[in-house]
């Protein structure tokens, strides 16, 4: 293979990192499966969790079930990427599955919080951060009271959620509204194709193509020159 295959294969060789969130109703999680449905060299990572499993869930599948000691052990030596407590129940994205997905080229969707994008943002600075809105404030009450899954305070409490959540959308690098579930998930692809040629995503390459042609080139110069 010849120097320039080499350093060519660099643009393939590395997955990227992508983070999702939105309100509760915006329907990113739709968003995300019809995606990776679309684009099966794409992957999610399975979390760790200190509940207990539900009926028909399997370990390693749906979750990692971990005990509290061990969750807390993980983020102690930093084995976890990003982690958050919700009704006294640890979740966490285990940081050693997200590097290996991505060393294998596979890129990595991520369904997060705003305040697990922020924590992934600090410790993989190349990820790249979506967010998604609903079409209307109007139309994610509605859907929120159409789901079915919620009782009056609840929907109140995930509208005053939502509001706290979109407030932080300007640190996000992208902004979808999911009116329309195919547009969205275009737009999503559109994203994570074209971010696949920024500075970021490019590192690896960029440094193999200076270190073989650049450096090749000044060092066959000094050759002729030192002669």
């Amino acid at each position: 293979m010849s120097a320039q295959n080499k350093y060519f294969d660099k643009i393939a060789e590395y997955g990227q990192l992508v983070v999702v969130s939105g309100p509760a109703g915006t329907g990113k999680q739709t968003v995300i499966s019809q995606y990776l449905k679309e684009h099966p060299n794409a992957c999610t990572c399975v979390s760790a969790t200190t509940r207990e499993p539900r009926e028909g869930e399997v370990d390693g599948k749906d979750y990692y079930f971990v005990s509290y000691i061990e969750f807390e052990r993980m983020i102690r030596t930093g084995q976890m990427l990003e982690y958050s407590y919700i009704n006294k129940n640890g979740y966490g994205t285990p940081k050693k599955a997200v590097e290996d997905a991505r060393k294998a080229g596979h890129n990595v969707i991520l369904d997060l919080d705003v305040v697990g994008a922020m924590r992934v943002r600090t410790l993989c600075p190349d990820a790249t951060l979506v967010f998604i809105l609903p079409p209307s404030w109007d139309e994610l009450e509605n859907r929120l009271t159409k789901s079915g899954r919620y009782d009056e305070e609840t929907i109140n409490r995930l509208m005053d959620m939502a509001e706290e959540d979109i407030a932080c959308a300007n640190l996000y690098d992208y902004i979808i509204i999911n009116e329309d579930v195919s547009k969205a998930v275009n737009r999503f692809a559109q994203i994570v194709h074209g971010h696949r040629y920024s500075r970021t995503s490019m590192e690896s390459f960029l440094n193999s193509y200076i270190e073989g042609e650049i450096n090749q080139r000044n060092k066959a110069v000094s050759e002729v020159l030192s002669k």
